[in-house]
């Protein structure tokens, strides 16, 4: 779940948490939030053709973690993890054990590429509210609160400052992306196997999206989605500014755009 450009490239995202202790309750109108910030040593920025360190015999470019970790350097970055909008709260239960499969699944992403000393920054927020006002909030107005919460955080998890304007060209995605998850997503993830990374999805939100404003000839020249398909929100762009991911790749990097309701997936 780690970034380029989730859209346009690639997204790469940013400590080991216990989902059971990292629930954050956001008390509008003043959002508190409690950020852990691990032990940092700023390493030589590797390139994407040099000898992985962490597996033998392939390119750096070729092992995900390596990967991971030259995207942070290049930020210099400590952390890595995207923030999660918690938009249902049918049960309490179901949402602990969702946390839980995503930690898990993160955990053995590494694994596999031996990088393992990467989930010491790997740090997902769980944002979520007290009178549940998220349940019925639009992509549109999450994006709104996000980035909003964005000019800050950077400056106090990174300890830098960033111009806002300049949040775009940032490698990590945490402070350009955001995930979604409601009711719908919910049940498609915990309806499957523990180990089914492809069977659920959720919602990987571009925060840096806007509308494009074209007149009547320019509808017509570009086209538009499947007359028969309910447009999402309303929008009838084919880039709506969001698309379902499958949830086990939604930390991961190589995702490319899909227009909903197709759910992205890497292989």
């Amino acid at each position: 779940m780690i970034a380029r450009s989730v859209f346009r490239r690639r997204p790469y995202f940013s400590n080991k948490p216990s989902f059971l202790r990292l629930r954050f309750l956001i008390r509008p109108p003043a959002p508190r939030l409690v950020h852990i910030t691990p032990p940092f040593i700023p390493t030589q920025i590797a390139s994407r053709q040099d000898p992985s360190k962490r597996t033998l015999g392939i390119e750096s470019g070729m092992n995900g973690a390596d990967e991971l970790e030259r995207l942070l350097d290049k930020d210099n970055f400590k952390t890595w993890g995207f923030i999660i909008y918690r938009c249902t709260y049918q049960s309490d239960s179901d949402w602990e054990k969702l946390m839980i499969r995503f930690y898990k699944r993160v955990e053995k992403y590494l694994q596999y590429y031996n990088g393992l000393d990467l989930l010491a920054r790997f740090t997902p927020t769980v944002l979520e509210v007290e009178d549940r006002s998220f349940e019925s909030m639009t992509v549109a107005s999450l994006r709104d609160k996000f980035n909003k919460w964005a000019v800050t955080a950077v400056k106090e998890e990174q300890e830098q400052e960033i111009d806002p304007r300049h949040l775009w060209h940032l490698k990590n995605g945490r402070y350009r992306f955001f995930i979604m998850l409601d009711q719908e997503a919910l049940d498609s993830i915990l309806s499957t196997p523990d180990n089914d990374i492809y069977g659920g999805f959720v919602r990987l939100v571009n925060a840096e999206w806007k509308p494009e404003e074209l007149d009547e000839e320019e509808l017509a020249e570009r086209g538009g989605p499947d007359p028969e398909e309910e447009p999402p929100e309303g929008c009838t762009e084919e880039d709506v500014g969001w698309m379902k991911v499958c949830w086990g790749e939604s930390q991961t990097p190589d995702i490319y755009y899909s227009r909903p309701p197709v759910i992205q997936r890497l292989s």
